[in-house]
């Protein structure tokens, strides 16, 4: 921790969490090759390619100045339902036993992080019991 941090209050410290998609096999965008002009077809420099993709793993996870709190795999496309479960039974236990009480909790603007359902169910501010 930085000498400019050192006399921040648990207040004002800070849980983020994100979602990640991780191919696990390949990749799902264009690859660009390099090489030289004439070897097209060596296998020397030919990507090794998987039918119907080879699938992927989503996660959400979160981090504090603790370190992070636990993966939770996301099944399917994550809606707010599973979002809101993920809140409730991943990232408020990690909070409540690593931060306390009185930290800032900050995501991205998805839609499902902000949708009416999620704003009552839970309090930006983390400070329900």
């Amino acid at each position: 921790m930085g000498k400019a941090h050192k006399d921040r209050t648990k207040k004002e410290w800070v849980l983020r969490s994100d979602e990640s998609k991780y191919m696990l096999f390949g990749t799902d965008g264009t690859q660009w090759i390099r090489r030289p002009q004439g070897t097209h077809f060596h296998p020397k420099y030919q990507i090794p390619a998987m039918k119907h993709g080879g699938g992927n793993a989503m996660v959400w996870g979160c981090v504090s100045r603790l370190g992070m709190g636990s993966l939770r795999q996301i099944q399917g496309t994550m809606v707010k339902f599973q979002f809101e479960d993920i809140l409730e039974n991943t990232m408020r236990p990690y909070a409540r036993n690593s931060l306390g009480r009185g930290f800032f909790f900050q995501q991205d603007n998805d839609p499902k992080h902000r949708s009416k359902h999620i704003q009552n169910s839970f309090s930006p501010s983390c400070d329900t019991p």
